[in-house]
């Protein structure tokens, strides 16, 4: 039982919707919500673009694709107050999306080119996390006093501001 239902009535699948069938030719690497809202989900492709979808009220649709990346984006992350998407590519750009409008706030690229794998906004500041696949070895300041080369800090700025 969850709630006052069983589990097969909560897992039943009625109305099951498919939202991402224009990335028919490269995998789906991840799909999130939106931050306290259940009827607004991104997913990201190896195609180099990132869907924007609603859920609900009426038939789920995707209310905009965000393009821009040249390679696959290989994560994403929405902002606390939703009014800004990061996206990680493997072509070695990381951008800053409005997703209310589709716009490319801002692309930075990584000082070496490498690859980047994954971003994450910190939850208390919104500040922004990045890897990439420069750096194989972990750095540890015990060993290793030169600090190598890290991502530049990205001001996050918000759909509007100067």
């Amino acid at each position: 039982m969850a709630g006052d239902t069983t589990l097969s009535e909560n897992y039943a699948f009625a109305g099951v919707y498919h939202v991402f069938d224009q990335h028919t030719d490269s995998a789906v690497p991840k799909v999130q919500f939106a931050h306290d809202d259940r009827h607004l989900l991104a997913c990201c492709s190896l195609d180099g673009t990132i869907s924007v979808c609603r859920l609900a009220p009426g038939p789920p649709a995707v209310l905009r694709v965000l393009r821009g990346h040249g390679g696959g984006v290989a994560d994403f992350a929405w902002s606390l107050s939703n009014d800004v998407l990061v996206s990680a590519s493997l072509d070695g750009t990381l951008r800053l999306w409005a997703p209310a409008d589709g716009r490319c706030i801002r692309r930075v690229p990584d000082p070496d080119g490498a690859a980047l794998l994954c971003c994450a906004f910190q939850p208390l500041n919104n500040n922004l996390t990045v890897v990439s696949d420069a750096f194989a070895a972990p750095w540890d300041p015990a060993t290793s006093p030169q600090r190598p080369q890290t991502f530049p800090q990205v001001p996050l700025m918000h759909p509007g501001s100067p």
